[in-house]
């Protein structure tokens, strides 16, 4: 009929919906933005591996845990001490599950005084160390400061380091960073499977490991 026109025919996914390669793409992007996120947790798990792999070349390591595994650190290989590091939790301690140490150390007095112990790690390296690991923690707390405790950070403590400034976490660090260690340094059955599973291409092995690290922490948690 003359002044009518055919519509155009619809292909595709109806207006208001994603294909299926959107979805695709929307999912690829929002993993991409956890990984971004979680890269600063990373990198601060993968410099104490590295701190313990450099220990484990030593001629005479110290470390107890480093002289219990010293071959088997001195033979991961870069993607091994990468699987290592990619952990939703921190691999590092620094009393944080102690709010009555936290309590301490954030006040500024100076003769207000710690229990004074050997640095686990060189003092730079330590520092350096225990700097990452409070930035990645108050980071998370301003961010959500109830997923803060999946890091393996008492509520408690979680309460002190979101209110802590730059002034004072630098303060913290360059008095305090003795207490800077592995996690479950002294349960050296924990490292043990996390080596093993660093050192395996079977991607079970790393999963179990995350499921039992964050079982342990949901336990000290309690």
């Amino acid at each position: 009929m003359e002044g009518t026109r055919d519509e155009p025919r619809r292909t595709g996914a109806p207006q208001g919906s994603l294909s299926s390669f959107d979805q695709f793409r929307t999912a690829g992007i929002d993993d991409l933005a956890g990984e971004l996120a979680l890269r600063p947790l990373y990198e601060v798990n993968q410099q104490c591996i590295e701190l313990l792999v450099s220990a484990a070349w030593s001629d005479r390591p110290t470390l107890p845990l480093v002289r219990q595994f010293q071959g088997s650190l001195r033979n991961l290989s870069a993607q091994a001490r990468a699987r290592a590091a990619h952990k939703a939790f921190l691999l590092v301690d620094m009393e944080f599950m102690n709010g009555g140490w936290w309590e301490l150390a954030k006040k500024q007095s100076s003769r207000i005084t710690l229990p004074s112990r050997a640095p686990y790690f060189p003092r730079n390296s330590a520092i350096q160390l225990a700097r990452g690991a409070l930035l990645v923690v108050q980071h998370s707390i301003h961010a959500n400061a109830a997923q803060a405790c999946l890091l393996g950070v008492h509520p408690s403590v979680t309460a002190i380091i979101g209110d802590l400034s730059m002034t004072d976490i630098e303060r913290i660090v360059e008095r305090r960073f003795r207490y800077i260690q592995p996690r479950w340094e002294d349960r050296p059955a924990i490292w043990q499977r996390l080596i093993q599973a660093a050192s395996s291409p079977d991607i079970r092995l790393t999963r179990e490991f995350s499921l039992r690290g964050l079982q342990l922490l949901a336990g000290e948690l309690l």
